[in-house]
């Protein structure tokens, strides 16, 4: 790679680490050769920084899950613009075999045999496969296979709605904040969006600035070695993206109006066309700059969030609230609910490990609640059906049983509890015996498998579980998924299998 070159952004090389994996599980290598290169790509692109600085600077192997193995790799992206393997692999599968593996319903195993005895390499060369009749006729596959898979084909890939996971996101705002505070002449800086509302999921990181001076605080941030390259800057705005492929959106203006274009950039977009209709109705106009009367030309500023709502007779809405369900109308007649706010919070029941798929012990979790003002957890990792999860049989739980009491002993001042996540088996029995249920302190169920059965079957599997008098909860009951539509991200049937939803409904709200 050129010397003067851009050094490739988090999500460049999480995407060169995943392609890897892919053609991986293609050529049938090991489990968990395959997962360690999604794990590293993951890892790399929630790395807040810049992980090709790290590991020009010998530091990538500082980063979880990141080996020797996998620093050679990126180290040779550096270098030479290529990774080897990656060469060896494209030359060896066909590009659209990892193409038909975005597809719902189509596993490794699957895509590779329609390859080796149908020659089918892409997408479109599946659906020809599918409607000359190829497909059912292969062993083990049959009619209502080849129309699942014209149906998959007719959705296209299983992709996300280009949102992330507030937890995700959050920790880049919150460095992306603290570079934008230390900037001469700021005066106000907060984050603003769908991140201020606390939305389960995040599209892009807005900040939002007060300072008399917005191009050099403009000029100043575009320089952060977090941002991988800036698209556009203004006299008062800068677009730019993360090192993890985040966008970012920041606007600075005078200390005076910052009041009001923090209520404006918070949002919600319905939230803000309910407000104008409210200010209308008080002969009054809003906007991003300020308030002002109709028919009059001054705009009033706010330098404070809370001034804009006062001015138009409301109480100061949380940002959490701001999603036109009333919240005005609550406002107007003193009438807001008091939010939850994290003090309020004692314990968490639902905690996993790395005795499963988590990704820190059960000691690290218990500290970082501790750090929290939790009183208790729960560990509750997976059970022994979920084998991609590493989940405990009963041998395994009770050695995690064990380490849990020697974790009490140690740390005082919180509490473990001692629990499991059980699946629901196809059948509706748990995962676990009832024996070995009963020896903990809180049991979950949830169904992670056979997500195509009729709607019936679903739901007498959810039933059967709750009616277990070891079963405390029941987990994701639904089954939405919060980083992709719950329609189109669904494996070929599973639709179906949602409660309340169907293929033909439209978003229940999970892409909003």
């Amino acid at each position: 790679m050129a010397t003067d070159a851009p050094l490739p952004s988090n999500a460049e090389l999480a995407a060169l680490l995943r392609k890897i994996g892919g053609y991986l599980a293609l050529h049938g290598e090991e489990g968990y050769r395959v997962l360690a290169y999604e794990r590293a790509a993951d890892v790399l692109q929630d790395y807040p920084a810049s992980a090709a600085t790290l590991a020009l600077q010998g530091e990538l192997r500082s980063l979880p899950g990141i080996g020797a193995a996998m620093e050679a790799k990126v180290l040779e992206y550096l270098h030479t613009g290529l990774i080897h393997l990656l060469v060896d692999l494209e030359a060896r599968y066909p590009a659209g075999l990892l193409e038909l593996l975005q597809l719902p319903g189509l596993g490794t195993a699957t895509v590779r045999r329609l390859w080796e005895t149908l020659g089918v390499c892409d997408a479109a060369g599946l659906r020809e496969a599918c409607l000359a009749g190829s497909v059912e006729s292969l062993k083990g596959m049959g009619r209502r296979t080849q129309e699942r898979i014209l149906e998959a084909l007719a959705r296209g890939p299983a992709a996300g709605t280009g949102r992330h996971l507030l937890g995700a996101v959050e920790p880049t705002a919150l460095r992306l904040l603290e570079r934008l505070a230390g900037c001469d002449s700021v005066v106000q800086a907060t984050c603003a969006g769908s991140l201020r509302r606390r939305c389960s999921t995040v599209k892009d990181i807005d900040l939002v600035a007060g300072s008399s001076e917005p191009p050099a605080v403009l000029r100043r941030f575009a320089t952060t070695a977090d941002l991988s390259r800036v698209i556009q800057v203004g006299s008062t705005k800068l677009v730019a993206e993360t090192q993890n492929g985040i966008s970012v959106d920041l606007r600075v203006v005078s200390p005076e109006a910052y009041g009001n274009l923090l209520q404006h950039a918070t949002g919600s977009a319905a939230h803000n066309v309910a407000l104008r209709r409210h200010a209308q109705h008080r002969g009054l106009k809003l906007s991003e700059n300020g308030v002002e009367a109709v028919g009059r030309a001054r705009s009033l500023p706010f330098a404070e969030e809370e001034g804009v709502y006062r001015h138009l007779g409301l109480d100061l809405i949380p940002p959490e609230l701001r999603e036109d369900q009333g919240e005005i109308e609550a406002a107007a007649e003193g009438e807001l609910p008091r939010l939850i706010e994290p003090g309020d919070l004692r314990g968490d029941l639902h905690v996993h490990t790395s005795w499963s798929d988590g990704r820190e012990g059960i000691r690290e979790m218990a500290l970082a609640a501790r750090s929290r003002g939790l009183e208790y957890i729960c560990i509750t990792d997976h059970s022994r059906s979920l084998a991609m999860a590493r989940g405990l049989d009963p041998a395994r739980l009770e050695q995690q049983r064990e380490e849990i009491r020697d974790c009490n002993l140690e740390l005082t001042d919180i509490t473990i509890l001692a629990g499991c996540e059980v699946d629901i088996l196809a059948d509706g029995a748990l995962d676990l015996p009832d024996h070995t249920l009963a020896g903990l302190d809180f049991v979950i169920a949830s169904i992670h498998s056979a997500f195509s059965q009729p709607l019936e079957r679903i739901m007498s599997r959810l039933r059967a579980a709750a009616e277990n008098p070891h079963v405390d909860a029941i987990a994701h009951p639904s089954g939405r998924l919060l980083v992709s539509c719950v329609i189109s991200s669904l494996t070929v049937g599973q639709e179906d299998a949602i409660v309340g939803y169907g293929r033909d409904d439209p978003c229940p709200g999970c892409c909003r």
